[in-house]
């Protein structure tokens, strides 16, 4: 195995619990993705550091940034209800959402 998948799947990991608390506790959605980007940008840190552990950090950092908001709109396609008319105007609206708390900390004004 190669050091790049370890480190990979450990952070996959790490996402997937803190997604399932998330999940269980009824999080705030900013709250969430904040500490989403504090787990993507402490990895990428380590990376920039160490750079002789993975020589493709962005690319590292573009794949652990999709999983978690994959994983984030999968909950959210799961928690549709019926009374929804246009899903794919609301997916679009959440990837805005997910991708504007995730740049700027807040929620979109």
């Amino acid at each position: 195995m190669k050091c790049i998948d370890a480190i990979e799947g450990t952070i996959k990991y790490i996402i997937s619990e803190f997604h399932q608390i998330y999940i269980e506790e009824g999080l705030d959605d900013t709250e969430y993705i904040r500490n989403i980007k504090a787990i993507i940008d402490g990895i990428d840190m380590f990376i920039q550091n160490n750079k002789e552990i993975v020589s493709e950090a962005k690319m590292l950092k573009q794949v652990l940034y999709s999983f978690s908001k994959e994983l984030w709109l999968a909950n959210l396609e799961k928690s549709y209800t019926e009374n929804v008319t246009s899903h794919d105007e609301d997916k679009g609206y959440y990837d805005y959402y997910f991708d504007y708390i995730y740049n700027h900390g807040v929620y979109p004004q």
